[in-house]
């Protein structure tokens, strides 16, 4: 069974933050991730961001590239 769930490191022991459903003496594998996922507000800070220093037709032509799908289903070259 797989759990995600956040901890604290705090003098040498792991403290789960949420309970876990697990029984006593168990041994579990623990992957740790000191990244923690973006929030939306951070994720909406960066978008806005997206076209920073970009002329209006640089802006214009990124779009068009995007915006057409042929650029992302190309056959690889041979």
């Amino acid at each position: 069974m797989r759990q995600t769930i956040k901890a604290r490191y705090h003098d040498g022991i792991l403290q789960p933050l949420e309970p876990l459903a697990l029984a006593d003496e168990v041994e579990v594998q623990v992957t740790v991730d000191t990244e923690m996922a973006v929030s939306a507000e951070e994720i909406l800070r960066r978008a806005a961001r997206v076209y920073h220093g970009l002329t209006a037709e640089d802006i214009a032509q990124v779009e068009t590239i995007v915006l057409d799908r042929q650029h992302f289903l190309r056959e690889p070259a041979a």
